[in-house]
């Protein structure tokens, strides 16, 4: 991943290409020479400290926030209080040109999709911090694709802090 950036020395050490010095500093999404400053940047993880965890359904969920939204949809479902739900359901939102032909495709995946006793859907997010990627499909998905889909509703539960 990083070929050229750093050097495992004979011992398996980590080992600075400016200085040659072994001495880092780790933190989120970098390492950084202490001796030169020298840095290399990488995947660390989730940059708002988001933890994958398995809810009570056996699946990986990006969050245990997330993963506790699933946990109670699946008691839910037991109880027979919804009929069922999917998680990471998938909405397509098209943009069109002034020739009606097809521009631009907006993609979201919602948390969870609950189908309800009624025949109604239900669209779930489980979120912790509203990022500006997330508040523009949000925009999409209420002004392109809720309307044509008069039957689902869309919820936003916010983690409290």
């Amino acid at each position: 991943m990083y070929t050229s950036s750093y050097n495992l020395s004979d011992k398996g050490k980590l080992t600075c290409e400016k200085c040659k010095s072994n001495s880092f500093l780790v933190s989120y999404n970098k390492v950084t020479c202490r001796d030169c400053g020298w840095s290399i940047k990488g995947s660390a993880g989730n940059k708002y400290g988001a933890k994958k965890t398995v809810a009570n359904d056996g699946m990986k969920r990006d969050s245990k926030y997330e993963a506790s939204i699933a946990d109670e949809l699946l008691l839910r479902k037991r109880t027979g209080d919804i009929k069922d739900y999917e998680s990471q359901f998938k909405v397509e939102m098209w943009a069109y040109d002034q020739n009606g032909l097809k521009a631009m495709k907006v993609t979201h995946k919602v948390d969870f999709r609950i189908e309800h006793n009624d025949g109604s859907y239900e669209l779930l997010e489980a979120k912790g911090k509203e990022t500006s990627d997330y508040q523009m499909r949000r925009k999409w998905l209420e002004t392109f694709w809720l309307p044509f889909h008069k039957d689902y509703m869309y919820t936003v539960i916010k983690q409290r802090r």
